[in-house]
């Protein structure tokens, strides 16, 4: 579908790895005719030939903290969009900058100019302090800005879209007589009224290949650099209101500021493992690794007293990510909590030879049966609908088009995070990218037959 937009006189793309050139052709094909460039301090050879047939022009150089005012501002004016999808760009400085100059923004996570590897004693390492820093920004400006959509790829993004359509269905289901919510105390209150206690951003990538993997080479379907970064950061998920007791609400590490939605746990999240369960996987265990998403939906399904403030109730939210076989075999190369044996990275897209990416949310009640909603694109489909593509790509792709669709209807917004969007509206436009979107009710907990479930991350932890 081609469309033509009077708000945008065009588009800078940051960065072209493997989600830029993902997005090339899905976006030539919307803009037929708009100016799109490109900056990326490699553009190989390959990505050259990606840019030349979309049409971009584009340009290599190195995005850092002194000079990005300088590189950015010659090729935006008031209403152009800028999409961040490099690692390690500051989404803070990049929104403020774009704030200041009349321009749109989105990115699909929250990016500080350099990560911590490993550091798991400091609460400036974790991503719940890069939300915060991005929210204060918002409060002290004026309202009306240019429309910013901050980290709003597949997750953390589009799952919290996918969070609100399957409390919907949860309450279509067991609370029939209850008007589904337009407002974020709404939505808290519907999810305490279907006793949501844990929310999984579930993730079981079953792509794979025949091409063997050299001991030293990080493998992954979508960012080496990305995937690493958030392995070597701690522990991070939204804490639910009920988890008071156990050896891990012992460890946690609570904020002092911000909407102390989210904890920290002093461990890697290459090596913290939780069990989960998706359609087509069963149960599996997954890596707890640091999102987004998991303080982003606890903070907006967050209920206080209003006499008080105290809190009443909030779900526990995290990421249980396992990654295709080759990215798990991987993560054995981060034991030490360093990137340095790392010789090498391959992103599988062209060599993958079969698999499904199924990623959705797995909402656990105490007094309903569970629901998994959410994606089974397999590779083949994701080649027939756009090149340079692999499932999980794709996912990704559709996510940020449809948050492109909704900047240009509500160009005057500020800055957003995914939740406060309309569901219907992102879902409709995303849904052809992420198709067969499917829902299973399963009454699934990870402890034996039997046994009390208090919906403690104690009980879904692999030890």
């Amino acid at each position: 579908m081609t469309h033509t937009s009077p708000t945008l006189p065009n588009i800078l793309l940051l960065g072209f790895g493997n989600i830029g050139q993902a997005l090339s052709a899905p976006l030539r094909a919307r803009y037929p005719h708009l100016d799109i460039r490109v900056l990326d301090e490699r553009m190989d050879a390959q990505q050259i030939a990606i840019a030349h047939a979309a049409g971009f022009t584009w340009e290599r150089c190195r995005i850092q903290a002194d000079n990005y005012t300088a590189l950015l501002a010659p090729h935006l004016r008031p209403g152009s969009l800028v999409i961040n999808i490099a690692t390690s760009i500051s989404s803070h400085d990049l929104l403020a900058w774009t704030q200041a100059q009349g321009v749109h923004y989105l990115d699909t996570c929250i990016d500080p100019w350099e990560y911590q590897d490993g550091t798991l004693h400091n609460a400036a390492n974790t991503n719940y302090q890069m939300r915060e820093a991005v929210l204060a920004l918002r409060e002290h400006l004026p309202p009306g800005g240019p429309s910013a959509l901050v980290a709003h790829g597949a997750n953390p993004g589009f799952v919290s879209l996918l969070v609100k359509r399957g409390l919907a269905m949860m309450a279509a289901r067991h609370l029939p007589q209850v008007p589904l919510p337009t407002r974020a105390p709404g939505w808290a209150q519907l999810a305490e009224a279907l006793g949501i206690r844990v929310i999984q951003i579930s993730e079981r990538d079953q792509q794979h290949t025949t091409t063997p993997r050299a001991p030293d080479c990080f493998v992954n379907t979508w960012s080496v650099d990305g995937f690493v970064a958030e392995a070597l950061q701690p522990v991070e998920l939204g804490w639910g209101s009920h988890e008071a007791h156990g050896p891990l609400a012992a460890q946690a590490c609570h904020h002092n500021h911000g909407s102390r939605a989210g904890v920290y746990l002093p461990e890697l999240g290459a090596r913290f493992r939780v069990r989960s369960w998706s359609p087509a996987a069963g149960e599996f265990c997954g890596h707890l690794i640091s999102h987004n998403e998991a303080f982003s939906i606890a903070a907006y399904l967050s209920r206080h007293t209003p006499d008080t403030g105290a809190l009443a109730y909030r779900p526990t939210v995290y990421y249980a990510y396992h990654p295709c076989d080759q990215a798990q075999e991987s993560l054995a190369l981060l034991a030490a909590g360093s990137r340095a044996p790392i010789a090498s990275q391959r992103i599988l897209k062209d060599e993958i030879c079969d698999g499904i990416d199924e990623l959705g949310v797995l909402l656990l009640s105490d007094r309903h049966p569970g629901l998994w909603l959410g994606s089974q694109l397999s590779i083949h489909d994701a080649r027939r609908i756009a090149p340079h593509n692999n499932a999980t790509s794709l996912q990704v792709v559709g996510s940020m088009l449809a948050g492109i669709a909704w900047l240009e209807a509500h160009p005057r917004a500020g800055i957003v995070e995914s939740e406060a969007l309309d569901a219907d509206f992102i879902i409709d436009h995303a849904e052809r990218y992420w198709a067969p979107i499917v829902h299973e009710f399963r009454d699934w907990h990870p402890g034996p037959p039997g046994t009390p479930r208090r919906w403690s991350l104690d009980e879904f932890r692999v030890e």
